[in-house]
Formats: structure tokens, sequence, C-alpha cells
């Protein structure tokens, strides 16, 4: 294999899978360390999903961001002061290729490659196999491939006969061309109902089949980004705290159940909440129908659903368009299904969302879903993973591997969430309120979507306070 830039044969590098937002972060903790690596991916430029070019990206151009310039940027390079509060993806794209261009980041990338392969022989020995037929020798994966990679279909997804189009929102491309159509959107989260209120500006009609009920919060909450608020919840309120959010919440946008929607499952602050500025207002004026769960669909492509809002009985709808914002499953195409063993509820093993246990060559970002910015999460993912594979260079240790190694096979929750500060990071991050204030764990529940190997949700400030916590471990 040809090497890339440089004389350092790949034996002695790490290969980064992927040039989205992880990848990066990853490539910059690699690059702040000193530790030789070789960043892929499939499309021409960096950016990922965000790269406004990319075919296969679930972004579509008109989609409006739900977290902040404040959650989504590297804390070592600040958002221009001329992009919007909420960037659209063109912004993020350019934002993207700009701290690739800062960190030197380019002269590691090789555009439109994609790996077909990624064996462990032992320790420390990986197999590549790329699109171009070339086959090389790692010393160890990052593999930030995102989570889009695999769409989640169900079941009765494959009943739907020809006559109806179905698509999954990782397809969206936008609601142009509707006018006229019947439209139903399938699923209970963000991007369900991003989906469901952008189809509603040009469907003749949208209805909107969920399974389980949600808080709907504003992008702001008296004038700050409601992210940000969020992350700056003051513990020691506790369940008032809780009281007052939902309060407020309700001032602001609404009930949810008093303008049809089902009702939570959870306590706002303990629920995968959807952020939108527009999607209560839209249900009240009949532009987007709620409706229960899916229960088949039928040769002439009708669909049976559950009533919504909590009635007994079951209705029906003709479709002339199905959207299946349903999720994504766990793993990667290119890695050995067996390499990252599943818990009991069917998530895969990874410590803190990245680590798999007992291997020092293997991680695995972006495999997790929080709501609002998860850069933050993968910009300490990354750190962790930089100073692991540094520590392990040249066959090495130390103690504070040694120690990364006994909390990596231990349970997460006996991590303290009581985060070190942010500008404790390998690249000076800014002291921010979120990188130092106390932090209430919050676990999130396994339901369904672990039964059926979806992407896990987690609690961002908790993940966050405890990636902290494990990065504070090697100084």
């Amino acid at each position: 294999m040809p090497e890339l830039h440089d004389q350092i044969p790949t034996r002695e590098k790490v290969l980064i899978i992927g040039a989205g937002p992880a990848g990066l972060a990853a490539a910059a903790s690699l690059k702040a360390l000193e530790v030789p690596f070789d960043i892929v991916d499939r499309a021409d430029h960096v950016g990922g999903i965000w790269d406004p070019e990319r075919e296969d990206s679930p972004i579509w151009p008109t989609m409006e961001m739900i977290s902040s310039r404040e959650q989504t940027q590297y804390e070592d390079l600040l958002q221009p002061v001329s992009f919007p509060e909420f960037l659209t993806p063109a912004h993020m794209a350019k934002y993207l290729r700009a701290y690739a261009s800062r960190h030197g980041i380019t002269d590691h990338f090789r555009p439109r490659t994609a790996v077909r392969a990624a064996r462990p022989f032992e320790e420390g020995v990986w197999e590549v196999e790329l699109s171009t037929g070339e086959i090389g020798i790692y010393r160890a994966v990052i593999s930030a491939h995102g989570i889009s990679q695999r769409p989640h279909r169900p079941d009765w997804a494959a009943d739907v006969p020809g006559t109806v189009q179905v698509v999954h929102s990782s397809e969206w491309t936008g609601a142009d061309g509707l006018e006229g159509r019947r439209v139903l959107v399938v699923g209970s989260g963000q991007s369900a109902a991003d989906i469901a209120v952008d189809a509603a500006r040009r469907a003749l009609e949208v209805r909107w089949s969920m399974r389980t009920g949600h808080w709907v919060v504003p992008r702001r909450i008296a004038g700050i980004p409601g992210d940000v608020a969020s992350a700056r919840e003051p513990a020691m309120l506790g369940g008032l705290n809780a009281r007052i959010a939902e309060t407020v919440v309700r001032r602001t946008v609404g009930d949810p159940v008093e303008a049809g929607l089902p009702r939570p499952a959870q306590p706002l602050l303990e629920d995968r909440v959807i952020v939108s500025d527009d999607l209560l207002q839209r249900v009240r004026e009949g532009r987007i129908t709620p409706a229960g769960e899916v229960q088949g669909v039928d040769a002439e492509g009708v669909v049976t659903h559950a009533r919504g809002r909590d009635a007994f009985g079951t209705d029906t709808y003709r479709a002339d368009l199905i959207v299946l914002a349903t999720g994504y499953e766990t793993g990667a195409d290119h890695l050995p299904e067996d390499l990252v063993p599943r818990t009991a509820s069917g998530e895969s093993d990874l410590f803190l969302g990245a680590f798999a246990r007992g291997r020092d060559d293997l991680v695995i970002l972006g495999q997790q879903r929080v709501s609002g910015g998860v850069l933050p999460l993968l910009v300490e993912q990354a750190d962790i993973a930089a100073y692991m594979l540094a520590a392990t260079r040249d066959g090495g240790t130390s103690p504070a591997l040694e120690q990364f190694r006994r909390v990596r096979g231990g349970a997460e929750a006996a991590i303290p969430a009581r985060p070190a500060p942010a500008s404790g990071g390998l690249r000076g991050r800014l002291e921010t309120a979120v990188g130092t204030r106390r932090v209430t764990p919050r676990e999130v529940p396994s339901g369904a979507g672990a039964r059926e190997g979806l992407v896990p949700a987690v609690d961002r400030e908790t993940q966050l306070a405890r990636l902290r916590s494990v990065r504070s471990l090697f100084g």
C-alpha cells in the first residue's frame, strides 16, 4: 500500500475510518500527541454527513439544526461570529473543512477511499482492505463511520407494495415535489418530527405515526439556546427543578398532550426531548395528524395503525409516500460482526460508547444518540483514544493506561459524574459552565431500540461528565 504523505509505514500508524466530526476530532487528538495516522473516507471531502456533495447523507439542504453554536463547535476553534446561532448544513460543512485545514488533517486525508474490511489478527495488528484493492497493516483502528451506515426498517415495511413509495429518513431530501401527496412519517424521535414539519410545508396531508411520546421544547428558552440552558441545569434543585422546567416549556411552546400528541413517557429532564419551534403549531393547525404505532399494511398499500393520543382501536391510511424515521442499527459493515460483544439488552458492549473492552487497538466513535449537540462527547472520546494509543505505542505502557484498563473493565455507573475542567483537554479547550458544573447522573433506560439492535441513546451531560472523569486519569 502506498504511504500517505510521509515515509512512516502503516504498521506504525492508526487508521481513522471516516472524516466527519468524529474522525476529525480523533485526527486532531492524535496529531496533538504526535501519534502517526491516516484518515480515509469514501467522499471527496472531509465533513462526513455534512459534506453537501455527499449523496448518501441523511442531511438535506433546508434542514434546521437543533443544537446551537456552543454545542456544535470544537472548543479550540470557535464558530465565526458571522454564522447564525443555529447553523445551516452549508455553514457546518464550511466549518468542518476549516477545522481540518487548521490542524493539517488534510495532509493525512485520503478521499474517495472506503474500507471494505478491517480484521484484527492479534492485538496491535490489523489487516485493512481498501476499496482500491490495496491491503495494508495498521496497528490500530478508530472507526468513526457515524450512525447512519445501517438504516433500520421495521418488518412490516417489507410488505408495502411497489405502488407506494417508501424511503428511510436517511434518504429524505426535502419537501419539494410533495404537492398533492399524502405522507406517512413513522418514528417517535427528532428526525421524524423534523421530517413531518418539513413535509407539512408542501404535502396535501401528513400523518405522523409514533410509538412513544416525548416533550417538545423550543430552540430558545428565555433568549438562551435550549441545549445550553439544559446543560446549565442547576442539579441541586432536584425534583423542584424538573417541575420548574416543565412549567417553563408549557408556557413557551405548550403542552404536547393538549396539542394532540401522546403523553411523554418520561419527565422532561429525563426525556429524549424533541427540539422544534414549529411542531406543536403544525399539529394544532391540523397540518400534521398524530397517529399511533403501525400495525401492518395490506396488499393495496393501506396502512393500519393504532389511534393516537391513548385512544383505543385502529385507523387506516392510504399514503403515497412512507418515510421511515426508525433509526439506525449498530455495527459497521467493515468490522467483523462478532468483534464487539453485546450486552443482555442487545446493545454493543462499548465502554463509554466508544472503547472495546479488553482491546487497546480499537475505538468506535459516534455510536450513541443524545438530545442536543453530540460534538462535545466526540471530542472527549477522541482525547481518551489518543492518550490510550500514545501510551501503547511501541509496546509501552504507563500507570495511567493501567488505571484506564481497570476502569474500562468495570461498570460505567461507578464512574464519578464530576467532570474535570473542560480546559484540561489536549488542545487547550476553553473553560465553560458546561465543563465545571455539578451533574446529576441520569441513565436512559434501554427499550425496544436495544432489542432491535439500534444505536442506543444516552444522557449527554451524564456521559460527558463520565468521559471527562476518565480523561483526567491521563493528567
